[in-house]
C-alpha cells in the first residue's frame, strides 16, 4: 500500500515539476512501477494508493507550497513629498515558479485548489514548455518607465503583484517605512472580476487607518477606458485595410476572470468604434465568452466562417497585460480553427502599454485639478 501510494505520489510531483526534480520522480516512479507492477504485480491497493496520493498532493500544494503573504507592522518613516503610484498587477514569474503559482491558485480556487491543484500546475507547466518564458514583468515595467516620464519627479512609481514577488502587502509596507503617506494604488485589471475582489480583500485586511497616511486612493479598473478600446480598434483595422479583405473578428470574453457586465461593456465599446469608422469593408464581429471548455468561441468562429470571409482575427481584450494564459488561449483557439482557406490572426496591439500609461496618466493629473 505505502510503495503503491508512493508510485502515485511521484508521477504527480513529475507532473508539477520541472528540471532536474521532474526527472528525479519520473525514475522513482518507474523503478516503482518495474518492482511493483512487472515483478510484484501487486495491484490490489491501487485505487486507494491512487485517491489518497491524490488527495496528498493537492493537500501539500494548497498549504505547503505557496509563499506566505504577510504585513507587518510598520514604522512611518520621514514624509516624502512625492505622491507614491502604487501599480498592481496579477504578476508572473519569468520562468515556471511553484511556489508562486500555488498561490494564485489557492486565491483564486479558494477550497477547490484541494481537488485541482495539480490539474491547474500541469496546465501552467506546460504554458511554460509550449511558451517558454513570461514577458509579463517585463511589458509591467514598461508601463512603469513611461509612467514615471510622464508624471516627472512629484511622483515616485513602484510596480508590485499578486500573484508573484515583489507582493503588493510587501510593497506598501516598503514605501510606508520610507515616508510616502501620499499613495495613489493602480490595480491595473480590465474589470472588476475575481482578481480584482481579491486583490480588494486583501488590500482591506491591512488595515491602514492606524497609520494616520495623508492620503491613500484606489483608481478603478480599465474597462471604461476610451484610450485602450481605441488602440485595439486601430489596430483591428490596421490589419483589415491591410488586406483589403471581407473579414470575420472574434472580440473573446473571460466569463470565469472577468466581471461578466464590464467585460462585455469594454467588447461592446471596442466593436462600435470599428462599425463606426470602417464602412467600406464588410467585418463580421462576434463576441463569444471562454466557456464550455472553448466551445463558444470555437462555434462562433465557425459561424464567422459560414459568411465565406477571407480572414479572421483572434483578438481576446481581457487583461491589461497578457499571461501565459490568455497567450496559450490564442494560441489554441487559432489551432483549432485552422481549418480551409481561411487565414487566422491574433491581435495583440503593439502601443497597449501606451494606452495603459495615457490613462492612468490622466487620471492621475485629473485628481490634481
Amino acid at each position: 500500500m505505502l510503495l503503491s501510494i508512493l508510485l502515485f505520489i511521484s508521477i504527480a510531483f513529475s507532473f508539477i515539476f520541472k528540471g532536474y526534480m521532474e526527472n528525479i520522480f519520473i525514475v522513482l516512479a518507474t523503478l516503482i512501477i518495474y518492482k511493483q507492477v512487472i515483478i510484484n504485480k501487486d495491484y490490489k491497493y491501487m485505487l486507494y494508493a491512487f485517491i489518497i496520493s491524490f488527495i496528498s498532493v493537492n493537500l501539500i500544494i494548497a498549504f505547503s507550497f505557496k509563499d506566505e503573504i504577510s504585513f507587518k507592522d510598520v514604522k512611518v518613516g520621514e514624509d516624502k513629498e512625492e505622491t507614491l503610484i502604487l501599480l498592481v498587477s496579477e504578476g508572473e514569474a519569468k520562468h515556471y515558479d511553484i511556489k508562486e503559482r500555488a498561490i494564485q491558485i489557492n486565491y483564486e480556487n479558494g477550497y477547490k485548489s484541494i481537488l485541482s491543484g495539480i490539474k491547474s500546475l500541469y496546465d501552467y507547466k506546460t504554458y511554460y514548455n509550449q511558451l517558454e518564458d513570461s514577458t509579463f514583468k517585463d511589458e509591467a515595467n514598461e508601463v512603469a518607465t513611461k509612467l514615471s516620464n510622464q508624471l516627472g519627479e512629484k511622483y515616485k512609481i513602484v510596480n508590485s503583484y499578486m500573484y508573484t514577488k515583489p507582493y503588493f502587502e510587501n510593497s506598501l509596507e516598503d514605501v510606508i517605512s520610507k515616508g510616502y503617506k501620499k499613495i495613489i494604488v493602480c490595480p491595473l485589471f480590465m474589470t472588476e472580476g475575481k482578481d480584482y475582489e481579491i486583490f480588494k480583500e486583501r488590500y482591506e485586511k491591512l488595515n491602514l487607518l492606524p497609520l494616520d497616511l495623508e492620503e491613500i486612493e484606489i483608481l478603478e479598473p480599465f474597462y471604461k477606458s476610451n484610450n485602450l478600446a481605441m488602440v485595439y480598434k486601430d489596430e483591428i483595422l490596421k490589419n483589415v485595410r491591410t488586406l483589403g479583405e471581407d473579414a470575420g473578428v472574434l472580440l473573446i470574453g473571460l466569463y470565469d476572470k472577468n466581471n461578466l457586465e464590464q467585460d462585455i461593456l469594454f467588447r461592446e465599446k471596442i466593436k462600435e468604434y470599428i462599425e463606426y469608422e470602417e464602412k467600406n469593408i464588410d467585418i463580421q464581429i462576434k463576441l463569444p465568452l471562454l466557456e464550455n471548455n472553448k466551445q463558444d468561441i470555437i462555434k462562433s468562429g465557425e459561424e464567422l466562417l459560414e459568411y465565406g470571409i477571407h480572414t479572421l482575427y483572434v483578438v481576446t481584450p481581457t487583461c491589461t497585460i497578457d499571461t501565459m494564459y490568455t497567450k496559450h488561449l490564442a494560441k489554441s483557439i487559432l489551432e483549432d480553427l485552422d481549418m480551409g482557406n481561411t487565414k487566422f490572426y491574433y491581435i495583440d496591439p503593439d502601443k497597449k502599454e501606451d494606452a495603459i500609461v495615457e490613462e492612468l496618466f490622466t487620471r492621475i493629473s485629473l485628481r490634481n485639478k
